[in-house]
């Protein structure tokens, strides 16, 4: 019997101790990640930690009556998730192109924002709807937290580039499951727009300028077309004119009178 007591107590203490070895694996991994998102806030390339986590909360809780309302949701704290960054890396001293982009997407993603709060719809929340874009926009969420570069401008355009193809990939899901209508129509504008700023993001990388800010290259002025100048007519040779034969001498032209014959002589016809 007392045998069977500490077998039993023995288990029970490795029991203890194994949930307690958990609970403090569970604990360090919680202070790992504390550690080092703290770590990234305070990397001073890197900004936007907080509002990308604030953003994926808030898209992850947006929950609509149905799979478009879903989107329409989710969009919404998508841009707002770019307008607030693009607030932070103002205030970053980055580079003049950056600038200008970061008010553009404040600008335009403060529009369309105001357009996506008119077409949410009432009702009951339907959270299968928004379980449809889990798998997108975590891998949206995954890829915006790895982007890092060389610079605050850098590791913004390359946060910003994962946050624009997350939003096609999210437009994807929404066509892909009944919208209709002007909820439709307001999806293939956003996922256009968000293709020509990846293209754009793209292309600043590369370290050309911003596509919407480039200089226009100053045409020509107009000119009439070059006439091509054509070769003086030639004056028409004029024609011959046949010579007048000329006038023979009086004495060549002159009929003689034939000879008088004797017997008309005789007979007075000379």
């Amino acid at each position: 019997m007392k045998t069977m007591m500490g077998t039993m107590s023995a288990w029970a203490l490795i029991s203890t101790l194994a949930a307690c070895s958990k609970q403090d694996e569970a604990s360090a991994d919680v202070v790992s990640m504390e550690n080092d998102m703290n770590t990234m806030a305070a990397n001073p390339i890197n900004r936007f930690t907080q509002s990308e986590m604030a953003m994926d909360k808030a898209m992850m809780a947006a929950v609509g009556v149905s799979a478009a309302d879903s989107w329409v949701r989710k969009m919404i704290e998508h841009h707002r998730g770019a307008v607030e960054m693009s607030r932070i890396v103002s205030m970053q001293s980055p580079t003049a192109d950056v600038v200008d982009m970061a008010q553009m997407t404040i600008e335009m993603q403060g529009e369309e924002i105001a357009d996506l709060e008119k077409m949410a719809a009432t009702g009951s929340p339907a959270p299968a709807s928004a379980e449809l874009y889990r798998s997108a926009g975590m891998q949206m969420h995954n890829a915006m937290m790895a982007a890092s570069g060389a610079n605050v401008s850098e590791t913004f355009l390359r946060k910003m580039l994962a946050h624009h193809q997350g939003a096609v990939a999210v437009s994807d899901v929404a066509l892909a499951n009944g919208a209709a209508g002007a909820v439709h129509a307001q999806i293939v504008k956003t996922k256009a727009t968000q293709q020509k700023e990846v293209a754009m993001v793209e292309a600043m990388l590369r370290g050309e300028p911003m596509p919407s800010i480039a200089p226009v290259a100053s045409m020509p002025a107009a000119t009439a077309p070059a006439v091509k100048p054509t070769a003086p007519k030639k004056a028409a040779a004029a024609k011959p004119i046949a010579a007048k034969p000329k006038s023979e001498p009086a004495s060549r032209t002159k009929v003689l009178a034939p000879a008088c014959l004797p017997e008309h002589r005789a007979a007075g016809h000379c």
